[in-house]
This record gives structure tokens, C-alpha cells and sequence, in this order.
């Protein structure tokens, strides 16, 4: 008889057991959508949304966490262990290769490449090379050094398209940057009579001096003749109220400095000191 009817309700019985496993899936995803775990070791747990914010302790691995809210990237959230509540910087918990937390892998930097779609920026002497594509790979080489410290990186465009130039200081503004970077290759009036790097600032108050400063001691062992700090008025950095830096990487109607703008190598060694310069200043910030 129950076999009977078993056989009858086939169709009934399948249909309320996969009902029966969707809803307690669903259930199960509603009461956990919020709940993270740690995967590197040491994430610190902080009083506030950023890095400038006091330590409160170190997260061990595989440490279970709710989130409670967002914050320009960062999570506040409620450890299930011991009920503590702070902030973490919400693109770490999840970082499988990461091996050692410093303050630069809490950190948000924007890149800035130059130029872009038809707005070439400056060409070389054969008129066959724009500064627009070297600023561009150049900064996908710092995007590649930052991430795998950890940082969290956001470009301003990713290809060979034009952002409006007033809409360029507005993810530094909108994330709360830690730093922006905007990188260009320089051209003077006429071919070959200037060369070298150059770091430029606007703001005094706001660490900007600061973060060219420590660029521009990383810079002075490349190839190219390091021309120093400077302030000037480039709207991507006066209308910036983060940290931020133009840096000039090299004179790209100089014959001689364009060999390095188009080497893999030089930009290479120009993503590893702006990497460095970054870390070491971040590092004196908190330590300020």
C-alpha cells in the first residue's frame, strides 16, 4: 500500500524535496551572506575605517567574522570568537598568496595613467609614439607591484580610453585614498634639449609634499636624471584633496631618454621605487 502510493507520488515527493533543499539553501545563504573568514595571518583589526586609525589587535587565520557595515573599502565587522568589533580593510580577509600584512597592504591607491583615447598627450621625435601608451603600461606595472604587497589599487582608466580630466581626482576622493599617483612622460619645446624625472605636488597640508619626497628619494638611482620636487598647478593633484603626486618620468622627445620610456625594464624599475617610495611613506605617516 505505502509503496503504491509512494510510486503515485513520485513526482510530488521530488518536487517538495528539491522545494525543501532550495529554501534551506537559501536560508542557510541569508544568515551567512555577512560572515567572512580570514585567510592571511595578522590582519589587523583597527578603531576606524583606515589605516591612520589605532591598532586594537592582530586576526588570526581563519578567524570567523560579520560584517556590520562598509566603508570606502573597509569592513567594520564582529569577531564570532570573542565578540570584539572593529575595522578591517575588507580586501584582505579573502587574499590567498598574501604572506605578511604591512600598512601598505591596507592601503587604497589610485593610478592615474596619463592621457588616453584621442588625447595622445606628448609624441616622440618621429611622431610615431604617444605618450598615452607608456603612461598606461607603466601603471599596470605599479598596479602589479602594489597588488602583490597586498594593496588595494584602483586605475583611473584600464585602456586606451579619454577620462574627463576634471573626473580624474574622483576615486581618490570618493575611496579616501591613502595615495594617487598620476604617471606622464614629459616633452619640452623642442626635441632633445631637456631630460630627466620630475615629481610635482599642490597641496602642502595634506601629506602631497610628503609623498613626493619619498618618491623622489627612490629615483635617484635610475638612469635618468632625477630634476627633483616641485609644486605646480595640474588639476588632477590641486583638485585632489589626498596625497597625491604628477610624476614626469622622462622626456619623451628626448631621443636618448625615450629608449628607457619604451623599455620593459625601465618601467619595471619605475613600478619597483614607486612601490617602495609609497611603502615608506605610509609607514612614517602612522608612524607620525
Amino acid at each position: 500500500m505505502i509503496k503504491k502510493w509512494l510510486l503515485s507520488n513520485l513526482i510530488g515527493i521530488i518536487m517538495s524535496v528539491v522545494i525543501l533543499i532550495f529554501t534551506f539553501g537559501l536560508l542557510y545563504s541569508l544568515l551567512h551572506r555577512n560572515e567572512i573568514i580570514t585567510e592571511p595571518q595578522n590582519i589587523p583589526l583597527r578603531t576606524g575605517p583606515g589605516i591612520a586609525y589605532s591598532q586594537k589587535e592582530k586576526l588570526k587565520r581563519h578567524t570567523k567574522l560579520h560584517i556590520l557595515s562598509k566603508r570606502h573599502g573597509w569592513y567594520k565587522v564582529r569577531c564570532s570568537d570573542n565578540e570584539k568589533v572593529g575595522w578591517i580593510a575588507g580586501w584582505l580577509p579573502e587574499n590567498q598568496s598574501l604572506q605578511k600584512i604591512t600598512p601598505l597592504s591596507e592601503s587604497t591607491i589610485v593610478l592615474d595613467a596619463g592621457h588616453g583615447g584621442n588625447d595622445t598627450g606628448a609624441l616622440s621625435n618621429d611622431n610615431n609614439h604617444y605618450e598615452k601608451t607608456y603612461t598606461l603600461s607603466t601603471v599596470k606595472k605599479i598596479q602589479q607591484q602594489l597588488v602583490q604587497q597586498g594593496a588595494r589599487v584602483i586605475l583611473t582608466r584600464k585602456d586606451d580610453t579619454l577620462v574627463p580630466l576634471l573626473h580624474i581626482p574622483t576615486p581618490a576622493q570618493k575611496q579616501q585614498a591613502d595615495a594617487f599617483i598620476s604617471i606622464h612622460y614629459d616633452s619640452s619645446s623642442e626635441d632633445n634639449t631637456a631630460s630627466g624625472i620630475s615629481q610635482y605636488y599642490y597641496h602642502q597640508s595634506n601629506g602631497s609634499k610628503q609623498l613626493a619626497e619619498s618618491l623622489s628619494q627612490k629615483f635617484n638611482d635610475l638612469p635618468l636624471h632625477n630634476r627633483g620636487v616641485d609644486t605646480a598647478g595640474y588639476i588632477v593633484i590641486k583638485n585632489n584633496s589626498r596625497p597625491a603626486v604628477l610624476l614626469e618620468m622622462g622626456f619623451i622627445n628626448n631621443d636618448d631618454d625615450f629608449q628607457y620610456i619604451r623599455s620593459q625594464d625601465y618601467q619595471q624599475k619605475i613600478a619597483q621605487r614607486i612601490t617602495s617610495g609609497i611603502d615608506n611613506y605610509i609607514r612614517k605617516q602612522i608612524a607620525d
